[in-house]
């Protein structure tokens, strides 16, 4: 189970395209996994192997899942935990590839994402019954054991290794993006025509409907689950959303997301929400997390900066109203007086 889920999608799947020559159709299944629904879709004419390619790509999204979940002692990544504080544990070339992935993001956004966040993970309560706020000499003895500058790796070898005693890497920010970008390949290997990936939210679509058609999702209110706030085309790129809603607690009516900030040890609070769209799940997986830390004021300049990368952040007013930030390419469908009913602010919108 990866605990960071993005916002919940509706996925509007076509039939089979009357006016298409060949009898191309799409070919779904939904697994549990991740500690989500993983739902893929694929297009091709040939049934038997389109579900051998859905079976291939979900084994391929276990395996990672084995290999880098926290939640699971015997996995690749709590054994590096476990050993990296004593000496360099060679790795995975999987597990070395998202790790080097991480240590890039946390450059660019300055620290706001950061895989050594595994201790402060272990400190707030989110598993845990009783909901209590850590402690300010809990959160600086913990703020001790964090930051990617201690994080020792070689290209060489494959080999990790923790520069401060007690460190700890939790890959919830990132992983499922990586086992998302995995299943592609494999769904790619296999011919198929199109496909979409959707795990809890979290997707990557290439090719087109049966009908020519863009696969479309619809964007998911951050404070209210029954409704759309737009709807997006898709097609070659992936979609990943961190949001405050859900995994959080509340204490004297103030919301704490499972996003925590690694440079102050608190839970972030400048967003609701965060869509990063990029052409690796991945990569826009690790930039959703930092920019929710960042904001909008210092997260959309990064995006802007950031070549075939687009996003909308969602923030929250002082009056709790809902203010969007869209950035430059960003393929919304635009609803203005719907926006408005839900109240909901475009603020910035770039085109």
């Amino acid at each position: 189970m990866f605990h960071r889920i993005g916002i919940i999608l509706g996925v509007f799947l076509g039939l089979l395209a009357a006016s298409c020559g060949r009898n191309y159709e799409i070919f779904q299944t939904t697994r549990p996994l991740m500690g989500t629904a993983v739902g893929m879709a694929v297009v091709s004419q040939d049934a038997r192997r389109a579900y051998a390619a859905l079976d291939a790509a979900f084994d391929e999204m276990a395996r990672l899942e084995a290999m880098m979940s926290v939640f699971r002692k015997d996995s690749e990544l709590n054994r590096l935990n476990e050993e990296a504080s004593r000496h360099p544990v060679t790795v995975s070339e999987e597990l070395f590839q998202v790790i080097e992935l991480s240590l890039h993001i946390s450059q660019i956004t300055h620290g706001a994402f950061d895989i050594t966040v595994g201790p402060l993970m272990n400190l707030w309560p989110f598993y845990k019954n009783e909901k209590t706020l850590p402690s300010s000499e809990a959160l600086q003895e913990v703020l001790s054991r964090v930051g990617y500058r201690h994080l020792v790796v070689s290209s060489k070898d494959r080999s990790v290794f923790f520069a401060i005693s007690g460190m700890a890497l939790d890959l919830g920010g990132i992983a499922k993006g990586f086992a998302i970008d995995r299943a592609v390949r494999v769904l790619k290997g296999y011919g198929m025509a199109a496909a979409l990936v959707n795990a809890g939210g979290d997707i990557f679509a290439y090719g087109s409907k049966p009908d020519g058609q863009p696969w479309r999702v619809g964007l998911q209110h951050p404070r209210d689950s029954k409704q759309l706030l737009a709807v997006l085309t898709m097609s070659d790129m992936a979609m990943v959303t961190s949001g405050d809603y859900e995994r959080y607690f509340l204490v004297d009516g103030e919301r704490y997301s499972h996003i925590i900030d690694p440079r102050s040890g608190f839970s972030a609070r400048e967003t609701a929400s965060v869509t990063v769209m990029a052409e690796s799940a991945a990569y826009a997986d690790g930039l959703a997390t930092g920019i929710m830390v960042l904001g909008a004021e210092a997260g959309m300049p990064l995006v802007e900066s950031l070549p075939g990368v687009h996003a909308l952040i969602i923030t929250e007013g002082s009056k709790k109203a809902l203010e969007l930030h869209v950035s430059k390419g960003f393929p919304l469908l635009l609803d203005e007086a719907s926006l408005a009913a839900q109240g909901v602010q475009l603020k910035a919108l770039e085109r």
